[in-house]
């Protein structure tokens, strides 16, 4: 059985305060330590260092990540560079820097903001421009009101021009300007000011909606367009002697800058580690989690490193602390995309089974035998394949998941839905649908058979006895659904309904009555009710499971009757009609009854598979490392 996280060890250092930065570097250098943030020794131990020390890292950063803003990123670090252990002093000292620096930037950087909405403001001009790019006209003439004129600048729909312009003519006005495209066309109206009002009711109902001018617009269009190209030059040339005065001084400082930043990255162990690391005067201690495996090596290294002398102790998870032991996620070669499925339902417990390999097996198995053909398969393959460098490990799921249909497909017989060019090795689906659906209770059967198994195994493992043995998927409801499904094939084939079976099924009931009643601290009716709920819950759920796989072999079924669509549809046509129906009904058959088979078959392995076996609460193992990135798993 392959266990989660089975070789983590819980380890508590204790150490001088003084050495706690260099035993923090050491650990992220490792990359093997994951704090714990409990604080499980707060009573001897009161203190959390370094709060002056992160809030001064803080702070630094800040800075930083400011300047690199402005000037540009830095280059990464240098994997030969020695990592430095960061004193208090330096700490300051590069703090007090990075504020003066920014100090310095601050000026250039708010002219530069400025400038950006300069430029914006200057590209919605242009843009608002572009409605009177044809007008020529002073603009100013059409902004506010004349003493004996009235003009009006707006969109209309195209096709009111005509009955407008009859009417405006009668109201003594004239359209002096169409422009634009579309359904809606710009008009510049004229008349007299003393028929404004006739104007606004005319202009309303000819769905006219009026285009304000921006109060720079003074001029005829063309100046000002070579007012903004202008003002535009202006700000180009000021935003390049910003850059420029930036540039120089990112070369002046770029020593400083990379000091900086390597120093403020060798800090952020200690930093990160927060609760794991308690004090009191000059003792200290940090603890958290580690793989069995490279105890001896995270020994070995803090031996080297640290000055002072220190003490490791090592000890196994306790039984109360096993869904807070963080797990190493192990993602490998062709298990890689399904791990990464699991990971969607939630991250396995240390020392819970780990069904990446089972869920691996199940999900292929049946999205072959729902999608058997081997035409359709070999088209999945090539498809991951063409595109492996956008889905990347995913191309491992689409090549075993075309390669399960195409095996599916030869003992079915199957090709693009021909089923008369091969023999099938087993059995075409349409051939005997009755035994398809019992082929699919089989699985089903096994699949819950195996999920209960490893259920009980998981309780038992987490000391949950109780859970073990009554809970939905322990060995009692697990016997019951044996000895009822073992009643009910030996009566479907004559044989009656066997004693041995009854009385199973009545021991197992009282067992599981009696454990909700006894569980149960409700008043009395209440009792009753839940009692009867939840047994009837438990003993329902492997019914309806096992015919909810049915699915699996009604799919297989309408993947046959959705070919022989096609081909009846092709019939229908032409020769070319004939074979560009067969394409595109195939190429509809791939993609969406195959998105819909892949999503029953991970609707099969989440809720009839993980929600009867996999608590899926786990921590996963997030070791310290150097730099800022505290969100990586090791592997």
């Amino acid at each position: 059985m392959i266990l989660a996280g089975q070789d983590m060890r819980h380890i508590t250092i204790k150490l001088m305060r003084d050495d706690l930065p260099r035993a923090s570097l050491v650990m992220a250098e490792l990359e093997a330590f994951a704090p714990d943030q409990r604080p499980l020794l707060e009573t001897e131990l009161p203190e959390i260092p370094g709060e002056d020390f992160r809030s001064r890292i803080r702070r630094a950063w800040g800075h930083l990540d400011r300047l690199v803003t402005l000037i540009g990123e830095l280059p990464p670090q240098d994997t030969e560079t020695p990592v430095l252990v960061l004193q208090t002093e330096q700490l300051i000292e590069i703090d007090q820097w990075l504020a003066n620096a920014w100090k310095q930037c601050v000026p250039c950087d708010e002219e530069l903001h400025r400038i950006d909405e300069d430029f914006r403001e200057l590209d919605q001009l242009k843009k608002s421009l572009e409605e009177f790019a044809d007008l020529d006209v002073n603009l100013s003439w059409l902004q506010g009101e004349h003493e004996h004129l009235d003009m009006r600048i707006g969109s209309v729909p195209v096709e009111n021009i005509p009955r407008l312009r009859e009417v405006l003519a009668l109201s003594n006005h004239l359209i002096l300007n169409v422009a634009g495209d579309g359904d809606t066309r710009r008009i510049l109206i004229a008349g007299r000011r003393e028929d404004a009002a006739i104007l606004d009711s005319v202009l309303q109902a000819a769905a006219f909606k009026p285009v304000n001018i921006p109060a720079s617009f003074d001029q005829h269009p063309d100046r000002v367009r070579d007012e903004l190209a202008r003002r535009r030059q202006i700000l180009e040339q000021r935003s390049s002697e910003l850059h420029g005065m930036m540039t120089n001084w990112r070369s002046s400082n770029y020593r400083q800058l990379l000091r900086a930043r390597q120093l403020l990255e060798a800090a952020e162990p200690y930093s990160n580690v927060r609760g794991a690391a308690r004090s009191r005067g000059v003792l200290a201690v940090l603890q958290g989690w580690v793989p069995a495996s490279r105890l001896g090596e995270v020994e070995a290294k803090l031996q080297k490193s640290l000055r002072l002398p220190f003490v490791l102790e090592s000890r196994e998870p306790r039984s109360d602390e096993r869904h807070l032991v963080p797990v190493p996620v192990r993602e490998r070669g062709l298990l890689k995309p399904f791990s990464k499925l699991v990971e969607q339902y939630g991250v396995p417990r240390f020392g819970e089974f780990d069904p990446t390999i089972l869920f691996a097996v199940t999900f292929v198995g049946m999205f072959g035998m729902m999608f058997g053909d081997i035409g359709h398969g070999a088209i999945i393959v090539l498809t991951g394949l063409v595109l492996r460098r956008k889905i990347r490990s995913f191309t491992y799921l689409f090549v075993l998941a075309g390669a399960s249909s195409m095996l599916f497909g030869w003992l079915y017989g199957s090709i693009f839905g021909y089923e008369h060019w091969i023999e099938p090795l087993w059995l075409a689906p349409m051939s005997d649908p009755i035994y398809m659906l019992t082929v699919a209770l089989g699985w089903g059967v096994t699949f819950l058979t195996v999920g209960s198994g490893l259920a009980i195994t998981n309780r038992l493992f987490s000391g949950d006895l109780a859970g073990a043995l009554f809970a939905a998927g322990g060995l009692f409801s697990l016997i019951f659904y044996m000895a009822l499904l073992g009643g009910l094939v030996n009566l479907v084939q004559g044989g009656g309904f066997p004693l041995v079976a009854t009385v199973m099924i009545v021991i197992t009931l009282i067992l599981l009555i009696s454990y909700q009643w006894l569980s149960s601290d409700m008043p009395y009716g209440e009792r009753v009710f839940t009692t009867v709920i939840e047994t009837f819950e438990i003993v329902n759920g492997y019914i309806s499971s096992s015919l909810s796989f049915l699915r699996v072999a009604a799919f297989s079924l309408n993947h046959v009757a959705l070919a022989l669509a096609v081909f009846t549809l092709a019939n229908t046509m032409g020769t070319i009609g004939y074979w560009i129906t067969l394409v595109i009904g195939n190429i509809f058959i791939i993609v969406l009854e195959g998105l819909i088979v892949a999503i029953q078959t991970l609707r099969l392995e989440y809720y009839e598979g993980f929600s009867r076996y996999f608590y899926g609460d786990g921590t996963p193992f997030r070791p310290l490392r150097v730099g800022r990135s505290q969100n990586s798993t090791i592997n």
